[in-house]
């Protein structure tokens, strides 16, 4: 009987370690965070909140162990869905590399990738999700083809550059990939749409001929979502950052080129900016086009021990931004190596008690059965 009681206990205390890291944990981190400040309204307008990630890189069939794929989509389900729950944004905008090896899949490949996304980052009703175009999702400038181009905009109309309005606010969703400023048909394309958004804002502000010009319904300067950051030599420039190392960025690779970045602070006038790419935080209050900028880190394990996301207030004309930390993937191993070598040891101690127990008592009957028998 004891023997079964022990075992039960150690099943719990088992059950009770996973259900602690792999659900408990996520809430109790992330109860650290809060939403920044409230900027007042304006016009009678509430200001936006709204959920910024980037990078989560969900593997495909090449790279990656099942288990490693298993774990880290699981950490990041978890970590979504727990965020969801907690804070209830209006909107969550993923800033680009969705996937991992989205430029390489097939079709059918491409299709199960999109099921397991919108399994693993599923939003309740009413709060929509915006997932911006990465290089890891059509491929580098250099290798993307219009087919890759095609099926990614085909699943989230996402491939160029869109402006998306919440009560004023208006952020526009930039195709890092098409902005080389070579004519190509994805850079030309993605050009004339900029310049469309520019009239819209003129427009906005009363300026020009805006007959057949879509209408903002209360104009404030925008927010720049994308994959690459902004043109910066490296992250030493950062008020900010979490990068191990500092390296010197490539333009057209680690970040916008020069005349990228000023094509988008001359043509839309920005009052803010949010990218990822690096996998490391940064914030510079002031980038090249003289706006703050935070560049997101990896949401995922795999590229990042301590990730993190942020949230944001967004008025028409202020804005408040907080930094949320994850559970790092050593706290969680931490956790399981020292929960598992103490169940073990007092499972030992209470299994050695118990044959302690059947040892003396199989003694005593030994004993008495010779004092019968003599």
């Amino acid at each position: 009987m004891k023997l079964k009681t022990l075992l039960l206990r150690l099943l719990l205390s088992i059950v009770s370690l996973v259900v602690f890291n792999e659900f408990v944990v996520y809430y109790i981190v992330l109860l650290k965070c809060q939403w920044p400040s409230k900027p007042a309204s304006v016009n009678g307008l509430e200001p936006v909140s709204v959920m910024l990630l980037a990078d989560t890189h969900l593997l495909g069939p090449v790279r990656g162990h099942w288990f490693d794929k298993l774990r880290r989509e699981w950490q990041m389900h978890r970590a979504f869905q727990s965020a969801i729950t907690l804070f209830q944004p209006e909107a969550v905008f993923i800033l680009g590399d969705v996937f991992d090896e989205g430029n390489w899949v097939n079709q059918k490949e491409f299709d199960n990738y999109v099921d397991r996304f919108r399994k693993l980052f599923h939003t309740p009703p009413g709060v929509g999700l915006h997932s911006i175009v990465g290089n890891h999702d059509i491929g580098f400038h250099y290798a993307t083809r219009p087919n890759l181009v095609q099926r990614f905009g085909d699943q989230f109309n996402n491939t160029g550059v869109s402006l998306i309005s919440l009560r004023g606010v208006h952020f526009v969703a930039i195709n890092s990939i098409a902005m080389e400023g070579d004519g190509c048909y994805l850079c030309e394309k993605a050009e004339k749409e900029l310049k469309s958004i520019e009239t819209i804002f003129k427009c906005g502000r009363g300026i020009g001929q805006c007959k057949d010009v879509p209408k903002l319904e209360e104009y404030s300067r925008p927010i720049v979502l994308q994959h690459f950051p902004m043109y910066r030599e490296s992250d030493k420039e950062c008020q900010e950052h979490d990068s191990p190392q500092v390296d010197l960025y490539r333009e057209r690779w680690e970040v916008l080129s020069k005349e990228s970045t000023d094509l988008i602070g001359d043509l839309l006038n920005p009052r803010l900016a949010f990218s990822g790419h690096s996998h490391h935080y940064c914030h510079m209050l002031k980038n090249r086009i003289k706006v703050e900028e935070y560049t997101l880190p990896s949401f995922s394990w795999r590229n990042k021990n301590n990730p993190s996301f942020i949230l944001a207030r967004i008025s028409l004309k202020e804005y408040t931004v907080s930094r949320c930390r994850m559970p790092e993937e050593n706290t969680i191993v931490t956790i399981y190596l020292v929960g598992g070598i103490l169940i073990l040891l007092v499972s030992t101690l209470k299994i050695g008690g118990i044959v302690g127990q059947l040892w003396s008592y199989l003694c005593r009957g030994r004993k008495d059965y010779k004092k019968l028998t003599k």
